[in-house]
């Protein structure tokens, strides 16, 4: 007996899609990373959100462009088209949250990195200690382990102190290269009153233990994925070790046409590779170095000439070098990573392309301090991560905001207002934004950031305005914003409106500094706004910041946290409405235990 079925009178076979035989696509992330599959709905960025997979983003509405990425291979469509405030992407670039695929794709994000693997504790034995100049000593120690130490080329390790304070430094060698893979090579200065270089160094003998974590470090080797003629490499002091690795895989890999490391040092004797740089260089046709002395002039294997400048930014730029078509990696004191990054964007290297490591004597280095204990699964941040990078991400923001403010002039409209800002933005180092910049005039002063205000609209001379800023500051991000009254007799509903937001933000620190949780802290603020003839708006509720991008590790907000959050990763915003006029105002920075994070 054959039953035949028939369906229901409700069917409608129109409205139920008939299953195809659509083939899966798969998405790369060039040069090494993951390969994960694209489903036929969503987004590019769901399906990796889907799969686990590590990527950048941040806004989710392709406003922010974090999640952008150049397009390798491979052919996609955007699922909707762009909305006034969309992100613009250059020619060959996509918005990962914006676009799905219509054939496998291999993507390469020039502005993120793959987060490193996670640090770990470990036993390193001494294996010798060597003086290669008056105030260098090269330690080599050997991990006590079965596992294999695996690091990245560019990245430092943390030697525990007695005290357990910590010391920074650059792995110099390739360890998983030389055939002793747990063999580890510093370059240590020494420091007059160090508690390690000048008092715990001199004291240690092959065979001793000592303790460190690691690997750290973001400033590392990847094969580039787009065609680049040349790597510089500039360092200063032992800031060489933490070029030596990529020096070495450069050459290696043979992916540039030409390589030149400009090393500055006091004088001639410290230069202490210098004989094994000589080596490489007639070695490799394509390599060649300078050593850019303080103390005297320059000395290499390219140039003496006692008419050289005298610092390793001055002689790069001397060089000639074609900027539009390097890489540069440098390594050293702070105030020639900014110089040298500034100087040298604004001869034509592309942002993107410099990559930095700073580091700072251990009296003045967060980096030499413990690494940040995650005390909530809330509060997660990458193996990098340092509180150091997030004060710097805040003073620069800070120092924009100012900066930008003064450039919004009265007939100015709000794209316009938006466009100068970020390219401001730009013209400061920050390659890009983690959340778009958001310019609010007038009554769009009211308007939270999830809510699309008249782009169109002029700022007037005697009106309010709001900037909020959210820029990547070498990895770290940023994210601090204000309100600003025009005119030279200001509306004083103006003036109170945005001094109240300024001065609860002030009043809920205090109270976090006491014990309240995130969420206490917005009822608290919200009991205060009344007393300032304001309305909090409760949509606007503080969120986390950390190195880029903080949403890998969850988009929680800090209304909503019912713990006492922790200290430089939280940022508190106020955003108040007043109770009688089409006015708002807006304050917001990192909460911190003190002004400049000291001591926090």
């Amino acid at each position: 007996m054959v039953f035949k079925l028939r369906p229901p009178p409700w069917f409608n076979a129109e409205h139920f899609p008939r299953m195809t035989n659509s083939p899966v696509h798969f998405c790369t992330v060039a040069p090494d990373g993951p390969r994960f599959p694209l489903g036929n709905a969503g987004s590019i960025l769901d399906s990796a959100l889907a799969e686990g997979v590590a990527v950048p983003f941040s806004c989710k509405r392709g406003e922010c462009g974090s999640c952008r990425a150049q397009v390798l291979e491979g052919s996609f469509e955007q699922i909707a088209p762009p909305s006034e405030a969309a992100y613009q992407v250059a020619d060959g670039e996509l918005l990962m949250c914006q676009c799905r695929a219509t054939t496998d794709l291999r993507l390469h994000f020039s502005h993120w990195r793959t987060p490193a693997r996670p640090a770990a504790r470990y036993a390193a034995k001494i294996v010798s200690l060597d003086a290669v100049a008056p105030t260098v000593t090269r330690l080599r120690v050997e991990i006590q382990s079965a596992e294999l130490f695996q690091c990245m080329p560019g990245q430092h390790a943390q030697l525990v102190l007695d005290d357990d304070a910590r010391r920074s430094f650059s792995i110099a060698n390739l360890p998983a290269e030389t055939g002793d893979a747990n063999q580890l090579e510093f370059h240590v200065r020494r420091i007059p009153g160090g508690a390690f270089t000048d008092i715990q160094l001199p004291e240690l003998r092959p065979g001793d233990l000592l303790e460190l974590d690691g690997p750290y470090g973001a400033c590392v080797w990847q094969e580039p994925c787009e065609p680049i003629d040349h790597l510089v490499l500039l360092a200063t002091g032992t800031g060489f070790a933490g070029v030596s690795a990529i020096l070495q895989t450069a050459l290696k890999s043979g992916t540039f046409r030409t390589v030149t490391l400009y090393w500055g040092c006091a004088s001639a004797d410290d230069c202490y590779a210098a004989e094994w740089l000589d080596e490489l260089a007639a070695a490799h046709e394509g390599f060649c170095w300078t050593a850019v002395l303080s103390s005297a002039a320059f000395a290499g294997s390219e140039a003496r000439s006692a008419a050289s400048p005298r610092r390793i930014q001055d002689a790069a730029l001397a060089a000639g070098h074609d900027w539009a078509h390097a890489l540069v990696h440098a390594c050293g004191n702070p105030a020639m990573i900014r110089d040298t990054r500034d100087r040298l964007k604004a001869a034509g290297l592309p942002g993107e392309r410099f990559l930095s490591e700073a580091f700072l004597p251990a009296a003045h280095a967060q980096s030499g301090a413990a690494p940040y204990i995650v005390r909530h699964p809330w509060e997660k941040v990458g193996t990098a991560f340092s509180f150091d990078g997030i004060l710097n991400a805040r003073r620069r923001s800070m120092e924009a905001l100012a900066q930008i403010a003064a450039l919004m002039a009265p007939g100015i409209t709000t794209g316009e207002a938006i466009a100068v800002a970020d390219r401001h933005l730009r013209t400061m180092g920050a390659a890009y934004n983690w959340h778009p910049t958001y310019v609010r005039f007038g009554p769009d002063t009211q308007c939270t950031s999830r809510q699309q205000v008249d782009r169109h609209r002029k700022l007037r001379a005697d009106d309010v305005f709001t900037i909020d800023l959210g820029p990547v500051w070498d990895g770290y991000e940023g994210d601090y914003g204000d309100t600003f009254v025009m005119g030279a007799d200001p509306d004083p509903d103006h003036q109170r409106c945005s001094q109240a937001a300024r001065d609860i933000f002030e009043q809920t620190q205090q109270a976090w500094k006491q014990g309240l949780s995130g969420s206490a802290l917005y009822d608290f603020a919200d009991g205060l706004a009344h007393g300032h003839g304001c309305s909090l708006v409760r949509e606007t509720a503080g969120h986390r910041v950390s190195d880029f991008p903080h949403a890998l590790y969850g988009k929680h907000r800090l209304a909503e946290a019912d713990f006492v959050p922790g200290d430089g990763i939280w940022v508190l915003e106020i955003q108040v409405r007043d109770l009688t006029r089409p006015i708002g105002a807006f304050f917001e920075d990192v909460l911190l235990r003190t002004a400049d994070g000291v001591g926090a």
